[in-house]
């Protein structure tokens, strides 16, 4: 007995997108049933004032890098009217931390509002001190510099993409006082990413797209007010990758979306649509009689 051969969805089926990212592979990696319910589902995710609050530093030190010579509280303060203006009050907006003397209420919109501000003015001081400045390619600063890496599919599979497409924006590029190219990402989170994969991404499409060929990466941390580690990118090739996100892809494909239950659940966007912590999935669970 003959059978033909199962064409699997493509990620566009799945997800709406005909390219891969870093913020999808993170998301995948960190647990299969998130990627499904965020990415394929596209289930509503609850409101969360970190997510409200990176944002608007974000796009407040975004505002200071492209020359804007305001008070920085009132470039603190429009860009986050701006994020903040994007909720909707009427539902609730989710809080992180550990609640304080000073902050009971822990991470709120009030202490966003206080810290965002004080990030600002350590991503303006650090600048300063450190005298590392901006890559430009003669007429336009390296600020969230948009690529498109595409890479030769190694999947041997028959209904293999031919080509691996990631999108994304790229932080900060800059140019220290000694000449070296690093790669930046802004953080606002209380750890620093153990990953330095991102960063690795971005520099292959620094590589591919912007004739750049960066060696080193760090993030900058919000709540420090300096970048962390340096990291060395020269293990991520194109080869590397490519088979890399070949795995990921060839996984999305098959639907193979196994949930990781961990404390990290109890931030998690989705959470009230996932089976895996008593939630409601918006679709029929296989082993639900």
């Amino acid at each position: 007995m003959g059978g033909g051969t199962v064409t699997r969805p493509t990620v566009k089926d799945l997800t709406g997108k005909p390219h891969l990212s870093y913020s999808s592979l993170d998301t995948f990696q960190q647990c299969g049933e998130k990627y499904r319910l965020s990415k394929v589902y596209q289930v509503p995710q609850e409101q969360a004032w970190w997510c409200v609050g990176g944002s608007a530093v974000h796009k407040a030190t975004e505002l200071y890098a492209l020359g804007d010579d305001r008070p920085y509280a009132k470039i603190w303060a429009d860009a986050w009217v701006e994020e903040t203006e994007k909720l909707d009050m009427s539902k609730p907006v989710r809080v992180a931390g550990r609640a304080t003397k000073y902050w009971p209420n822990k991470e709120d919109a009030q202490w966003w509002d206080a810290h965002g501000l004080e990030m600002l003015v350590d991503y303006a001081r650090w600048r300063k001190e450190s005298r590392w400045e901006l890559l430009t390619d003669g007429e336009n600063k390296f600020i969230e510099w948009e690529f498109t890496l595409t890479l030769p599919n190694p999947s041997t599979a028959e209904d293999a993409s031919p080509e691996l497409v990631v999108q994304g924006y790229v932080d900060r590029v800059f140019v220290t006082p000694d000449g070296e190219v690093v790669v930046c990402d802004i953080k606002t989170g209380s750890r620093e990413p153990a990953s330095s994969t991102q960063l690795g991404i971005y520099a292959a499409g620094l590589r591919q797209q912007g004739n750049i060929n960066p060696a080193v990466g760090t993030y900058f941390m919000g709540r420090k007010g300096d970048v962390g580690q340096m990291r060395s990118l020269l293990h991520y090739t194109d080869d590397m990758l490519a088979y890399w996100l070949s795995m990921f892809e060839d996984s999305v494909r098959s639907e193979r979306f196994m949930p990781h239950v961990t404390s990290m659940c109890q931030t998690c966007t989705v959470a009230p649509s996932c089976y895996a912590v008593g939630g409601k999935p918006p679709y029929n669970l296989p082993f639900v009689q």
